[in-house]
């Protein structure tokens, strides 16, 4: 409704927003690889880092920029073929479509 009426957000609030969109997607990139267990599926061997990267994730500092680290996993996580298999059977594991 702010965005309809134009009304602006605060720094404050723009800052948690952006820190709670990191949040999500750390934590539902967690949510699908525990799902993964479940359904006996792996991540390929090249992306097993980027596995540990996500699960030790720590929430951002305010003001701070996303660490560079964090993307790379992200991205190489959501193009790995197990994920993307364990995304499409989501309803199975009741993942969250973040």
């Amino acid at each position: 409704m702010r965005l309809i009426h134009r009304v602006p957000f605060s720094p404050e609030e723009i800052e948690n927003y952006r820190q709670l969109v990191f949040n999500n997607l750390t934590t539902g990139m967690a949510y699908v690889l525990e799902a993964m267990e479940d359904m006996g599926l792996e991540v390929a061997e090249e992306n097993l880092p980027h596995v540990e990267t996500i699960i030790n994730a720590h929430d951002t500092q305010p003001y701070q920029p996303f660490p560079r680290t964090y993307y790379e996993s992200l991205k190489s996580l959501w193009g790995d073929k197990a994920i993307q298999k364990t995304y499409a059977r989501g309803n199975e594991a009741a993942l969250p479509e973040k």
